[in-house]
């Protein structure tokens, strides 16, 4: 699947999974259940490689 984004979209898409990243992290911080801990873990996985899949920067023509 191929996705096309506008460089603004790309921007607040990268802030967003950022943003879910860090989110993710303090809430397996705060789990005491051991098989959800698990599956957050999971989760900021795939979301670490969403992220680092992003393009890093987003030049703009002005």
């Amino acid at each position: 699947m191929e996705l096309i984004l506008t460089g603004a979209e790309q921007t607040v898409l990268r802030e967003t999974v950022e943003k879910a990243i860090d989110d993710m992290l303090m809430e397996i911080a705060h789990t005491d259940n051991r098989k959800l801990r698990e599956r957050l873990k999971e989760r900021e996985e795939i979301l670490k490689g969403i992220f680092t899949r992003l393009p890093a920067e987003v030049h703009s023509a002005a």
